[in-house]
């Protein structure tokens, strides 16, 4: 009696479990153009949202002041602090080149 009351509970346990686990995905939708009014909110908000670099900016290439006009395009941004979180006026930028971009003078 005591295992056939056993075998019962350990399948409804196991049925209610793999039912559980079972992954309901949502319907993708069909829609694949995204529409002309929603692309130009999007640039015109990336227009506002720009970083800004003043004269106070430290800005940094391979720990060596810099200005800004002489950093490499393959460089890359190893840090960027602004003021604040709201603010985007970048305080302190370093940048560090590429091996390849290191070896020539």
């Amino acid at each position: 009696m005591f295992r056939c009351a056993l075998g019962l509970f350990l399948t409804l346990v196991g049925v209610s479990s793999a039912t559980a686990s079972l992954n309901h995905k949502q319907a993708l939708s069909t829609e694949k153009t995204i529409p002309v009014r929603s692309v130009r909110s999007l640039s015109a908000a990336a227009d506002l949202d720009s970083f800004r670099i003043t004269k106070a900016t430290e800005v940094l290439l391979d720990g060596r002041p810099t200005s800004y006009e002489r950093i490499p395009h393959s460089a890359t941004i190893i840090l960027l602090e602004t003021t604040t979180n709201e603010s985007k006026e970048i305080s302190r930028i370093h940048f560090r080149r590429r091996s390849a971009d290191s070896q020539k003078p």
